[in-house]
């Protein structure tokens, strides 16, 4: 999806939702939000490894070979959540 939108719209600002669909499962009573906070914050230091880039680069998915582009790799190199 990432790929996606960078290549398709790369002025626009996304961003990301989580549903809940299951009602018997309150996530605020089972979630810590400090916890959360500093998980999520966590996540923002995270960058994909040269190795994790070298394996995107050459898998298969979904039957397509090589389905991320060059630029959209080197890109995604630098990549982090806001």
């Amino acid at each position: 999806m990432l790929q996606l939108i960078w290549r398709l719209h790369p002025d626009t600002q996304a961003t990301f939702a989580l549903i809940n669909r299951t009602r018997s499962v309150r996530l605020a009573d089972v979630i810590d939000e400090g916890k959360l906070r500093a998980q999520l914050d966590h996540a923002r230091t995270l960058r994909l490894s040269k190795k994790e880039l070298i394996w995107l680069a050459g898998n298969s998915f979904y039957g397509n070979a090589r389905m991320f582009d060059p630029e959209f790799l080197a890109w995604l190199k630098d990549f982090s959540a806001p």
